[in-house]
């Protein structure tokens, strides 16, 4: 009877393994697994190629969009930037409601990217893009998440210190949800043989930008930290928030744009702007007092390694600034993509922006 249960337990773990084999994601094809993050230190790239090729209305032009460190006002520079200017009246709610603007002439196509983490294989496979994003200190970020919707819910209007979340609790909760996300990157690494193809990473309270910038959802290292640098010198504007709070630093923001972003002669009518105004800060987003100076430290506690890849961020910002690009020397095909199905330039696109975020705002010009 024991050799018989013993049998019938072996036959059982046998089938749970077998149910488990099927069940796992089958390995990545050796192209996937070329196109996924490997997490590894990039060379620097010629940039001048892409540049060259942008300039020309050919290309790509990739925006990683940093969540709360002003990536709606990137995103609004290359709505301005790829939209042609409206020919017709439309009202506020056809404008909002437009699914798609149409192409200034000599633009080459644009996008942003938000809820993916940028894949650094995308260097490889898109040789030809022009990458820029806009990156704020940390710890504004964070205390500005919190409020937009971590002590409330993002679309609650009944705002009461009785139903508001403490910061330290909220930080609990990401920081779980975090670990999570970790630990799926890793098992899918041991399961498949690569990284993610495309890692979300949305709530984040612990060096985000490393992660972004790293491609891997991870319980951040130093190797981290030096593969996000690497990914940070190989792109080619990277812009810092706290500067464009005076006029001098965006109109040094704005000069650098359009180096890497022109528009031809004939198509200056309503010239891409940086906006002026502040975006996503309706009534009830905004913070009635900052946060504490234990909660700042406290922030600071969990993103030292954000904190020096932002310092490193600066001294980027001041070097593209000041730099004179020489002429691109390599025969380059700038409509060419390698692998299509795998590229990882995913994004919404700059003219799905047009109405929401150019025609409606009632700038002069904006109308042919």
């Amino acid at each position: 009877a024991a050799s018989r249960c013993r049998g019938a337990a072996i036959m059982l773990s046998w089938l749970v393994l077998l149910a488990l084999a099927e069940a796992a994601p089958p390995p990545y094809t050796r192209m996937e697994r070329e196109a996924a993050p490997q997490l590894t230190i990039i060379p620097r790239r010629q940039r001048q190629c892409a540049q060259a090729c942008v300039r020309k209305g050919d290309g790509y032009v990739y925006a990683q969009h940093l969540r709360k460190a002003g990536g709606t006002l990137l995103r609004t520079y290359l709505a301005m930037y790829r939209c042609a200017p409206l020919r017709q009246a439309m009202s506020a709610t056809q404008l909002y409601r437009l699914p798609r603007g149409f192409p200034r002439e000599g633009t080459a196509p644009a996008a942003a990217q938000e809820s993916l983490a940028f894949n650094t294989q995308n260097f490889l496979l898109r040789p030809a893009t022009v990458y820029i994003t806009l990156i704020r200190h940390p710890v504004d970020r964070i205390e500005s998440l919190y409020f937009f919707e971590g002590k409330w819910p993002q679309k609650s209007y009944r705002r009461t210190e009785d139903t508001a979340i403490p910061l330290e609790k909220w930080l609990r909760k990401v920081r779980a949800t975090s670990k999570r996300r970790s630990w799926g990157s890793q098992n899918h690494l041991k399961q498949r043989g690569a990284f993610p193809l495309r890692q979300r990473i949305w709530d984040e309270v612990s060096e985000y930008y490393v992660q972004i910038f790293s491609g891997v959802a991870a319980e951040a290292t130093d190797k981290h930290l030096d593969v996000a640098k690497s990914v940070l010198d190989n792109f080619d504007a990277v812009l810092i928030l706290e500067r464009l709070s005076t006029e001098e630093g965006r109109d040094e923001a704005e000069a650098l744009l359009r180096k890497l972003l022109p528009t031809p002669r004939v198509e200056r009518a309503c010239p891409p702007r940086l906006p002026l105004h502040k975006v996503n800060e309706g009534s009830v987003r905004k913070r009635a007092e900052p946060l504490s100076r234990e909660d700042r430290l406290r922030i600071v506690a969990l993103n030292p390694l954000d904190l020096e890849l932002y310092r490193h961020a600066v001294t980027v910002h001041k070097e593209r600034v000041v730099e004179v690009m020489g002429p691109c020397r390599v025969r380059t095909n700038c409509t060419s993509v390698r692998d299509r199905d795998l590229n990882l330039i995913w994004g919404e696109g700059a003219l799905r922006s047009c109405g929401r975020m150019v025609y409606r705002s009632g700038r002069a010009g904006c109308r042919a």
